[in-house]
């Protein structure tokens, strides 16, 4: 008896965390668009189930890179997977946990942190 306020609180919160999740999971899915440095222009598409596909353009418009794998929001931050990488040899999966520092339906801001300094993303949505 003495665990039941515990586990009843726990199980509350967890089911909080799925219930967001879902929430942004619903808000990725499409297609999102980023300018980088005014040379590249990378496009993700992200599917309900958190597939996710992305392409990168250079400055004269002809794709020079490729990507498959997820982007999944799990306890309020987002979990990328790389599987497959066309320009390079890299191995996989790939593995990396993204703080969400903003999310709407027009705007996702995302940010890696590591001991080598913050990476910020911006990506604005192409269409729903």
């Amino acid at each position: 008896m003495k665990y039941t306020i515990p586990f009843i609180l726990i199980t509350f919160l967890l089911a909080g965390c799925s219930r967001r999740d879902a929430t942004i999971q619903k808000e990725l899915t499409g297609t999102w668009h980023r300018d980088y440095y005014h040379t590249w222009q990378i496009t993700n598409v992200i599917a309900s189930d958190g597939k996710c596909q992305s392409q990168v353009f250079g400055s004269n418009n002809v794709m020079v890179s490729s990507s498959e794998g997820s982007l999944i929001a799990k306890n309020g931050v987002l979990i990328q997977t790389m599987i497959q990488k066309s320009d390079t040899n890299m191995q996989t999966p790939q593995v990396v946990q993204w703080q969400i520092v903003h999310l709407d339906k027009h705007k996702l801001v995302m940010k890696f942190v590591s001991n080598k300094g913050d990476l910020v993303k911006t990506y604005e949505r192409v269409e729903r």
